[in-house]
């Protein structure tokens, strides 16, 4: 890992009179942005009862920093006196005027993010709300804030009595509110993490979860022999999983080193720097961990080059297709006969020739004789496999530009390669383009067992 690399955390501050001179200080100790009140804290407002308007402007002025810094280095908080589900009409009425207002000054800085406390299971009105947010024309995120334990279960830990029915799930609070909210893609968790950490089938659960940010206050921190701020094992652990998914960090709380508050973001980017390197898996999933894949329709539309890209980076699937045909071949051809007897192998929907490069490893290895068909009905993709056939394959690969269902093949083949199932089910329609080829086999018997040997997906 490079040496100067560092994590992007942020610093939580909980009241900020000049923000100017808080961003620049907060800069200096090394932190990449700052979490602050949209509102003074303690500035509640009354809207219910008739009561004269308070003198004075709602909040500092937009001019204290330019627009550039709004956007890149400010995370807005709600307001914590805000009570959405407030089982009072009036609280809630008022705290939902509350809400609007501080959510519509937020969008005029043009804030990236707006963080705002699930403080229990009851968040209806507060979904209701967030939702009707999300479904606006606002490009910023909302960031729920949620404690990864509740505060009761933390009490909990070190009571003896433990009654386990009664200790609340936070993960539940969160998925109610996202399922209100719809699973909005810009709904993302900001993860409280606790000082004593929740079993590891929890902590998979919480890993799932859209989590942007992980909160550390630093009350976690121990004590080195130097003197510096450090994490117990666990949760170095616990942030090496955060890093792998690139979730920011927030420090708060003051600092309770000698060393200053910058101690602190050293060691979280020497944690950052310690990390383990990614995985071929992991690196071709990172970014879409969260995601479902939009189904691709293959049969009716040809795909774009940077798909079919995509598709061939996968670490696992075309060693397992040259392992299959491999054995395919040792199975058909006896040694005594592999300088002089032919296997034909048809590659239905070979796209950019993945597939029939897997199939000529697999000959080249088991020292058999090929004669490769590449079938690919899009036009585009046939491109590649012509100069492919031109520059490396020479004589022992057939480029066919057809549809497979209605090509009329010159001879029968032994073998039958493909990967058609699409990205989401079957919605690439394997069976009945399969179905139109199956006769270009030459035995039944030999179409079940080589397309159970030849069509791994």
């Amino acid at each position: 890992m490079d040496k100067n690399e560092t994590v992007s955390c942020g610093r939580d501050l909980g009241c900020v009179p000049n923000i100017e001179s808080s961003l620049n200080c907060v800069s200096q100790q090394g932190f990449d942005f700052v979490c602050v009140p949209i509102v003074h804290p303690r500035f509640e407002r009354e809207f219910v009862l008739s009561l004269p308007p308070r003198p004075g402007p709602l909040t500092r002025s937009d001019l204290c920093l330019r627009s550039s810094d709004w956007t890149v280095f400010i995370v807005g908080k709600l307001s914590p006196w805000i009570n959405l589900d407030s089982d009072l009409l009036d609280v809630r009425t008022n705290s939902e005027k509350a809400f609007t207002e501080e959510v519509k000054f937020a969008v005029h800085l043009s804030l990236p993010a707006i963080m705002m406390k699930l403080k229990s299971i009851r968040c209806t009105n507060l979904a209701r709300c967030v939702y009707q947010l999300l479904n606006t024309r606002m490009s910023a995120s909302v960031w729920i804030q949620i404690p990864m334990i509740s505060p009761k279960a933390c009490s909990d830990f070190i009571s003896s009595d433990k009654d386990e029915e009664q200790v609340e799930d936070t993960w539940e609070w969160w998925n109610i509110f996202r399922n209100l909210c719809d699973n909005h893609k810009s709904l993302g968790v900001a993860l409280e993490v606790s000082k004593e950490l929740p079993p590891d089938v929890e902590i998979d659960r919480w890993l799932g979860e859209p989590v942007k940010v992980g909160i550390l206050s630093t009350n976690l921190f121990l004590l080195n022999k130097k003197g510096y701020p450090v994490l117990p094992k666990a949760h170095q652990i616990f942030l090496s999983r955060l890093f792998k998914l690139n979730v920011q960090l927030v420090l708060t709380g003051s600092s309770k080193v000698d060393k200053g508050i910058q101690s602190y973001k050293l060691y979280l980017d020497h944690l950052y720097q310690l990390r383990e390197a990614n995985n071929n898996e992991e690196e071709f999933c990172k970014g879409y961990e969260d995601y479902l894949q939009c189904p691709l329709q293959p049969l009716m539309d040809n795909l774009e080059s940077q798909t079919y890209e995509v598709f061939e980076k996968d670490p696992v699937k075309y060693s397992q297709y040259q392992k299959a045909v491999y054995e395919a071949l040792i199975d058909r051809v006896p040694a005594a006969e592999s300088t002089t007897k032919i296997t034909v192998v048809m590659v239905v929907g070979a796209g950019r020739g993945p597939l029939v490069k897997a199939t000529l490893k697999a000959a080249s290895e088991a020292q058999r004789l090929v004669r490769i068909y590449a079938v690919e009905k899009n036009a585009n993709a046939v491109v590649t496999l012509r100069n492919l056939q031109l520059e490396e394959w020479g004589d022992s690969v057939t480029v066919v530009s057809c549809d497979m269902r209605k090509w009329q093949a010159p001879e029968k083949a032994d073998i039958m390669v493909s990967e058609l199932l699409g990205s989401f089910g079957d919605n690439e329609l394997s069976p009945e383009c399969l179905d139109g080829v199956q006769s270009f086999l030459k035995t039944f018997v030999h179409t079940v067992a080589r397309m159970a040997v030849g069509t791994l997906n």
